[in-house]
């Protein structure tokens, strides 16, 4: 038995016997884990991958194709969005221009209407003034006229007194 012994202690220490235990643990486990069911999916899975990026990369080249079409246009358009902005632009200046030199000749004729007016106004204010002023070195001279020759005073009445008898009612 010592001999059996040996026999099977050589045999459990050896590499053979090692690598014969793990290829058996390897199948129970492939047994059970179905490898070839795990390999298909992770095939099926690369496999919906590729058509996913195919498809993804169609549909980019497509957004990029409408991108380069939208974009072909781009500076055509800007500049009519630029030239119409500068008509309106002018548009908009020549309108405040005329608006602007309309409310310059309206001021200037309201203001020589109010000039003219003021004119007016100061002229009659200054010629009755004049007037007052007229009067008053007239009667101040009637008076020192009279004092001075008191013969006048009666000759006055007496004219007056004659041109109301001319007058009849």
């Amino acid at each position: 038995m010592n001999n059996l012994s040996d026999l099977w202690n050589l045999f459990v220490t050896s590499n053979t016997f090692n690598f014969v235990v793990m290829v058996a643990i390897f199948c129970v486990i492939l047994k059970k884990i179905n490898i070839s069911e795990v390999l298909e999916n992770l095939r099926l899975n690369i496999i919906d991958s590729i058509e996913s990026v195919k498809n993804n990369k169609i549909s980019a080249t497509e957004n990029l194709a409408k991108a380069k079409d939208s974009v072909k246009n781009i500076d055509a358009e800007i500049r009519i969005k630029l030239d119409g902005a500068k008509e309106t632009a002018q548009s908009i200046c020549d309108t405040i221009l005329e608006n602007t030199d309309k409310r310059i000749i309206l001021i200037q004729e309201n203001t020589t209407k109010s000039i003219s007016s003021e004119e007016k106004s100061l002229s009659a204010k200054l010629t009755e003034k004049a007037a007052q002023a007229a009067l008053a070195i007239a009667k101040n001279h009637i008076i020192h006229t009279l004092k001075d020759r008191p013969n006048l005073h009666s000759k006055y009445i007496d004219e007056s007194i004659q041109e109301l008898d001319r007058i009849q009612f």
